[in-house]
């Protein structure tokens, strides 16, 4: 029985006669596929007929397999991944903003700049975009439900398979009544291409001032959950303070905002890459 291989952009097919035939599909629409191994033996390969001198060439079957191997294989290995987010700058503050920053202001916002908003003009430069950390104060001047916001849009690898955010809060500041209560929050959101917003993770602190230490340090990491059916476009984040109860006031600074996890390369790397080996391939046999 005769066999031919032929190579498309993301699967490869072995045909052979009668309903004899199989492919193996890289990827459709889009969408990552993985798998674990792959192993393939055949008697032997023949590829389609040279159109001008009309001789069948026949390529080891090692070597094919092996292409074959290394492209899929690549699938299966995730690659880690890093993004440092913390402010590097001064970044842009937001006229006040009862509503503090919505995920609809997060997606319309310029990627990788830090915006923050307050509820209150007394609250004025109570939120901080330093380098290398965000800061938020909260007086007992903000309405009751109401504080201070800072939100960031960020871009992930694609073929993100699992990631987490990370980050280190510190109390650093306090006035005025001891028992001053309020919440910090942070929510990330996963956007479409149309904008329509997910959370995708979630982090809160009731009652910071009592929840923390002054000057000392908290690390924080949760997980991000992506749901896989979903394309997203873009990310985002959103801290913010709100007052619970009481007079008073006290601050935080959030640094070393860190997003990482896993990614599997795109299918189309590794057939473009297959493609392209099997391509030089052809051209030795033929000189």
């Amino acid at each position: 029985m005769e066999r031919r291989a032929v190579f498309l952009p993301f699967c490869v097919s072995i045909m052979g006669e009668g309903d004899n035939s199989f492919s193996f599909p890289f990827g459709t629409g889009g969408k990552n596929m993985v798998t674990d191994s792959f192993i393939c033996i055949f008697d032997s390969f023949m590829l389609t007929p040279d159109s001008k001198s009309g001789t069948d060439f026949f390529v080891m079957r090692k070597t094919l397999c092996l292409l074959a191997a290394l492209a899929l294989s690549s699938l299966s290995n995730a690659a880690s991944f890093s993004l440092e987010l913390s402010p590097t700058g001064g970044g842009a503050q937001n006229t006040v903003s009862l509503d503090g920053i919505t995920p609809q202001d997060i997606f319309g916002y310029e990627t990788d700049v830090w915006y923050g908003t307050i509820t209150k003009s007394a609250l004025s430069g109570q939120v901080s975009l330093n380098d290398g950390s965000l800061g938020l104060q909260l007086g007992g001047v903000a309405d009751v439900g109401k504080g201070n916001f800072a939100g960031l849009k960020f871009d992930m690898p694609s073929g993100v398979e699992s990631a987490k955010m990370s980050f280190t809060i510190t109390y650093t500041s306090a006035w005025g009544a001891a028992n001053f209560n309020c919440d910090y929050t942070c929510n990330v959101y996963g956007f479409t291409a149309e904008g329509t917003s997910t959370v995708i993770g979630t982090w809160s602190l009731q009652n910071a001032k009592a929840s923390l230490t002054q000057n000392e340090p908290v690390d924080v990491s949760f997980d991000l959950q992506l749901d896989p059916d979903t394309d997203y476009s873009s990310f985002g984040l959103i801290f913010n303070n709100t007052r619970v109860a009481n007079a008073g006031g006290m601050g935080c600074e959030i640094s070393n905002i860190l997003i990482s996890g896993e990614a599997v390369p795109e299918p189309a790397t590794a057939s473009l890459g297959l493609l392209g080996l099997g391509a030089l391939l052809l051209r030795r046999r033929r000189n």
